[in-house]
């Protein structure tokens, strides 16, 4: 992280000359290069600092321990601060000797330096602590901060915003909305920080466990729930868009954007379903099925984010409203199979009820397998409106993934801890017989 914040500094250095900033004015060459000349300090001391902490674990100078983690939280919480100043400042700037930079690339330098800075933070306050998965919590803490920042990003562009063709929105409401996003992104990565905290773990053993318990579970899938509707809900109003300052941006862009952000939030509960798991061999099924699970939901968003009027060679037109409707039936489906892989493993479940949700996961996902088997059997030419065409290849490509990712999570999920031997049974061999339908559906 510190070499990041270095090399960006050593950037800006390279750049540093006299400026003009919309909405500011005019900046001295001096100014921008000691605005870099601080940057790069700070990357060089934070990377000095963990350098120290790795080659003198067991340092017993209590004073200056202190002193040098006081002036490390400074470090870096001054690289947090600089890039919340930078995002929410950003303008167009032009650099003599070089040329004109977009408000939308400034704010995005900002984000990324307020992204590093919170990892950076975390990092450092649980140095000293052992986590129980540490590949999971790695996953988890870049997915909140990946929320914050795409949060910040919001806020720093926000403009009077017209979706072409649909509707439009106040500066204030995008404004609004990327703060309330990076509030609920920095919510998550303290939910993933609290149990980890040196000062949680040795004073207060009962709060940390009671974030271990459900409620921690419900606080998390309420978090990322809201931001997964919320995306949902946007699909209906996705197009080419135009804020005033920064520019357009074409509708598989925005597709894009809601898509990931949907998955983001999707992710993070399901990661802290697993964030306990044990390393070894059976962590790899769990994270395929976790993987998998989110996928197949961020393609029926995608789907709804993309629908229009669609012409299918050899069939005819097809409405949005249906496009939209296939989508949203993958995405149904999708999240059925994730609440069920959620509470499988409830201790609320008596065994009836366990049968329910084993039998719930295991239909959702055989039929979204059938559903992938059923686009590589129908793979034509098709066009989209307001998008572009697609070749049958890709089509049958898009089919044989959904299907590949439907039989993972089926074989995985039939390897996991808690399923009677007859459920292992019926997802192994329910996987078995779509890989095998698989090559036959190719060749017809």
């Amino acid at each position: 992280m510190g070499w990041a914040i270095a090399f960006e500094g050593f950037f800006a250095l390279s750049l540093a000359n006299s400026a003009s900033i919309d909405g500011i004015g005019g900046v001295r060459a001096s100014t921008l290069q000691l605005a870099a000349i601080q940057l790069t300090a700070l990357g060089i001391f934070i990377s000095a600092m963990w350098a120290v902490k790795m080659t003198f674990p067991d340092l017993e100078k209590p004073i200056l321990i202190k002193l040098l983690n006081f002036l490390t939280y400074l470090a870096m919480a001054m690289v947090v601060v600089e890039g919340i100043a930078i995002a929410v400042l950003a303008g167009n700037v032009f650099i003599t000797d070089f040329g004109g930079i977009g408000k939308k690339w400034i704010v995005l330098v900002g984000a990324q330096l307020f992204g590093i800075g919170i990892v950076s933070l975390r990092l450092w306050r649980i140095r000293n602590i052992s986590s129980e998965n540490w590949l999971t919590d790695s996953f988890g803490q870049i997915a909140a901060a990946l929320i914050a920042v795409e949060g910040l990003v919001a806020y720093g562009i926000a403009g009077t915003t017209r979706i072409i063709g649909v509707t439009g929105f106040q500066e204030s409401t995008i404004a609004n909305g990327g703060l309330l996003l990076m509030v609920v992104g920095l919510a998550i990565l303290v939910l993933w920080t609290v149990p980890c905290d040196p000062w949680v773990v040795s004073k207060l053993p009962k709060l940390r466990k009671l974030i271990d318990g459900w409620p921690s579970m419900v606080i998390m899938i309420v978090l990322g729930g809201a931001i997964s509707a919320v995306c949902v809900v946007a699909t209906y109003f996705v197009g080419p868009v135009a804020v005033d300052g920064v520019g357009s941006v074409s509708k598989i862009v925005v597709v894009a954007g809601v898509s990931q952000l949907f998955g983001l939030g999707l992710i993070s509960p399901l990661l802290w379903k697993i964030r306990k798991e044990r390393l070894d061999r059976h962590y790899l099924s769990v994270l395929l099925v976790t993987m998998a699970l989110a996928l197949l939901a961020f393609e029926g968003v995608f789907a709804m984010a993309l629908a229009a009027n669609t012409y299918i060679e050899g069939l005819g037109g097809i409405l949005e409203n249906t496009f939209r409707l296939a989508g949203g039936q993958l995405l149904v489906l999708s999240v059925i199979g994730a609440m069920a892989w959620l509470v499988k493993d409830s201790p609320l479940l008596t065994r009836w009820p366990k049968r329910i949700v084993s039998s719930t996961f295991l239909l959702v996902t055989a039929f979204i397998a059938v559903e992938g088997l059923a686009v590589i059997l129908m793979a034509v030419n098709i066009r989209i409106d307001d998008f572009s065409g697609v070749g049958e290849r890709y089509v049958l490509l898009g089919g044989l993934q959904i299907a590949l990712l439907a039989s993972i999570a089926l074989l995985c999920w039939a390897r996991t801890h808690g399923i009677s031997a007859r459920f292992k049974l019926a997802g192994t061999a329910a996987a078995a017989f779509v890989m095998l339908l698989l090559p036959i559906a190719l060749l017809l």
